[in-house]
C-alpha cells in the first residue's frame, strides 16, 4: 500500500471495516443524512452540486463515526504520508445522491503554493481559489514542487462503482506540481476507484480526484477523514465547534490528534508544554500587583 501511495498518489484497503460495524455505520449516516436533508442543505464548498450531500461534523453525530479514528492501517498509512504527529482535518460524509453530476477534477492541498524562483510573480497565501491555473497535464514534474501536507482516507460505506459516483483519480498526477483543469467533463483520462462497501481508499492530498457522477437509483455513501500537517489549518475546526458531550468521551490520544495540543509552540492557550490545551475559562487573565495570585 505505501509503494501504490509513492507511485500512483492512492492505494486500496480492502475490508477495512468489519461486517458487522458496517451496518451500524450504515445505518448511522443514512439516518443522519436524511434528517439533515429536512432542516438545511449546507455545501461543500468543493462540490457545489445541488443533488450531492455533504453531511460536516461527523464527530458530534455518532461513536460510529469517532471509531474510525482508531483504525490502524489507515492511521498507519495516513502517519506514513503525513508524520506521526499529523491531525485530522475533517471526518464529514460526501453523499452523490442519483442525479449528482461529476465533480471537478481538484486536488485537496490546492491552498499549498508551489515553489517559485525569485523572479517569478508571487501570490499572497490568501489570494489562492480553488480551480485556478488548472492543467491537462498530469505528468511528474521535471523541476521542483510542493511537499506533501495533506491526505485522506475515503471509507466506502456503500459500494463505490463506475456508476453510482466512485471517485475518480488520476494515477501519479500527485507528482505533477499542477492543479487540474476542472472542466466537465473530465478533460484528462481518469481511473474509477471500485470497491464494496466497507473498502477504503487512501491518498496522497495532490492526486488529482473527483465524483464521479451517480447514474443510478441509489446514493452512493462515502466518509471523508482528511489529516493534514500540524502546521496547516484543518477544515472542520474542532477546538470550537466539537459539542461537549463528544468532547468528554475521547481520550487524550484523540483529542491530540483533532489538534488539542500546540505543536512547536503553535496553538498553545498560555502554556506550550500542555499534553492537550485548555479551555478558555482555565487561561490566565489579567494579573496585577495589588492582587496576588497565590492567595
Amino acid at each position: 500500500m505505501r509503494e501504490d501511495l509513492d507511485v500512483f498518489g492512492y492505494c486500496l484497503i480492502e475490508n477495512a471495516i468489519k461486517s458487522d460495524e458496517l451496518s451500524y455505520l450504515q445505518d448511522r449516516l443514512i439516518e443522519q443524512a436524511e434528517m439533515e436533508r429536512k432542516i438545511h442543505n449546507h455545501k461543500n464548498p468543493a462540490n457545489m452540486d445541488p443533488v450531492n450531500q455533504w453531511v460536516g461534523m461527523l464527530l458530534n453525530k455518532g461513536e460510529e463515526f469517532v471509531q474510525l479514528m482508531r483504525h490502524p492501517t489507515c492511521i498507519s498509512l495516513l502517519t506514513y504520508l503525513l508524520g506521526d504527529q499529523f491531525i485530522i482535518s475533517c471526518v464529514d460524509a460526501q453523499i452523490q445522491h442519483p442525479g449528482a453530476t461529476d465533480m471537478p477534477l481538484h486536488t485537496d492541498q490546492w491552498w499549498m503554493s508551489p515553489p517559485v524562483s525569485a523572479d517569478q510573480i508571487r501570490k499572497r497565501p490568501s489570494d489562492f481559489a480553488r480551480g485556478q491555473n488548472g492543467s491537462l497535464d498530469p505528468r511528474t514534474s521535471s523541476t521542483t514542487i510542493s511537499n506533501i501536507a495533506e491526505a485522506n482516507v475515503m471509507w466506502m460505506v456503500t459500494d463505490f462503482t463506475e456508476e453510482n459516483g466512485g471517485t475518480r483519480v488520476v494515477p501519479g498526477s500527485h507528482l505533477s506540481g499542477r492543479q487540474p483543469d476542472p472542466s466537465i467533463p473530465h478533460p484528462v483520462a481518469t481511473v474509477a476507484i471500485t470497491g464494496p462497501a466497507g473498502s477504503a481508499i487512501a491518498f496522497d492530498g495532490r492526486l488529482w480526484h473527483g465524483a464521479a457522477a451517480n447514474k443510478t437509483s441509489q446514493s452512493r455513501f462515502g466518509i471523508t477523514m482528511a489529516g493534514c500537517g500540524p502546521q496547516f489549518r484543518p477544515i472542520e475546526n474542532y477546538t470550537r465547534g466539537l459539542r461537549p458531550e463528544a468532547f468528554k468521551k475521547l481520550d487524550s490520544v484523540l483529542l491530540k490528534k483533532l489538534g488539542f495540543r500546540s505543536w512547536s509552540g503553535y496553538g498553545h492557550t498560555g502554556n506550550p508544554d500542555e499534553e492537550v490545551i485548555s479551555p478558555g475559562e482555565n487561561s490566565l487573565g489579567p494579573l496585577y500587583r495589588d492582587n496576588n495570585p497565590t492567595d
